[in-house]
């Protein structure tokens, strides 16, 4: 018994002491607009290495009278997330906008270091659907990537580095 809790205390200790000071700037940038242009629902979240949802960083909808219509299109978030206080709402227009984690789950533990996937998804009422998914390793090496794609959602950029 004690061994087992040695373990895990070890094991806290190594992902507390792992993201100290540590985090992940998620950066992307959308672009649209013209005559009746309707801004699209975004959720930008991350998925431990089987692809299960580890935090949701945002989701941004159109609320209405009837509810967040349309939530579920956004296929990927909807399917993997309750939707939960994370969800934000109301969307943004077009432009660059940067999320940070700081390592949590979405309970607000710490999470080990390892593989993770960053996922932004982008679907616009009567317009396109887009996912970026990204496998990254979070360990003690910072680093930045920056990911041109194709559509509405222009560039997702990814910085993981010490805060401050």
């Amino acid at each position: 018994m004690i061994g087992l809790v040695l373990t895990l205390w070890a094991g806290k200790s190594l992902a507390q002491a792992r993201w100290a000071g540590m985090k992940l700037d998620i950066t992307f940038e959308f672009v649209g607009g013209g005559t009746r242009y309707r801004a699209p629902y975004v959720a930008v979240w991350l998925e431990n290495a089987q692809g299960l949802p580890v935090r949701t960083l945002a989701v941004w909808f159109e609320q209405s009278r009837k509810g967040p219509r349309w939530l579920n299109e956004l296929r990927r978030w909807y399917r993997s997330n309750e939707p939960t206080e994370a969800v934000s709402g109301p969307t943004r227009m077009p432009g660059r906008y940067t999320l940070s984690w700081d390592g949590k789950d979405d309970k607000g533990n710490l999470v080990n270091q390892g593989d993770y996937y960053v996922c932004v998804e982008l679907v616009r009422e009567h317009g396109p659907y887009e996912l970026f998914r990204e496998k990254v390793t979070l360990a003690q090496t910072p680093f930045k990537r920056s990911y041109n794609v194709a559509g509405e959602l222009k560039e997702v950029s990814l910085s993981y580095d010490r805060q401050g």
